[in-house]
């Protein structure tokens, strides 16, 4: 009897890698740089490019379909916490289908951007231990915050213009 529980237990550790209570999270993956709206940005282009750098590093990871999963997310129940929170983050803001996104959920998007940044909401203390690189000054912080404010401007002087029939697509 002790010998069948002894199997039976092992047998179903042996199958904790192989189950996946979140989904596909991991079969997700996408090589679309991030985000469109970061490469349109005629009126600053350096700032778009630093702030595109800067979603890599710190946003990528988990708000895209563009994850580096490290060596321990393939440990049973560790790798499901961190599918759930990608997962989760993939459900808030996924930067990989920027484009599918309407101009208003863009300006909600980017609002929301720019608070949780300047706020120390995001990145998560939580990911920043285990990920040093997606630490942001301050300097970093003001930036995406000021690019945000930005982008929001000019999507709504973009849609103002479109609903008096200025722009035509």
């Amino acid at each position: 009897m002790i010998k069948e529980l002894c199997c039976v237990a092992a047998i179903s550790a042996l199958s904790f890698p192989f189950i996946h209570p979140f989904g596909p999270v991991r079969q997700q993956h996408s090589s679309a740089l991030l985000p469109g709206v970061l490469l349109n940005n005629q009126d600053n282009p350096q700032d778009s490019a630093r702030v595109l750098q800067l979603f890599e590093r710190a946003c990528q990871n988990c708000h895209s379909e563009r994850t580096q999963w490290p060596l321990y997310s393939y440990l049973p129940l560790v790798s499901w916490a961190l599918e759930k929170d990608v997962a989760d983050a993939r459900q808030h803001l996924d930067l990989a289908h920027w484009d599918q996104y309407s101009v208003d959920q863009q300006r909600d998007l980017l609002a929301r951007i720019g608070t949780e940044v300047r706020n120390g909401q995001m990145p998560l203390p939580r990911y920043t231990l285990l990920h040093p690189e997606a630490r942001l000054s301050a300097a970093e912080i003001q930036l995406i915050y000021e690019w945000t404010k930005a982008q929001r401007r000019a999507k709504r002087s973009h849609g103002d213009a479109q609903s008096s029939g200025i722009i035509r697509e």
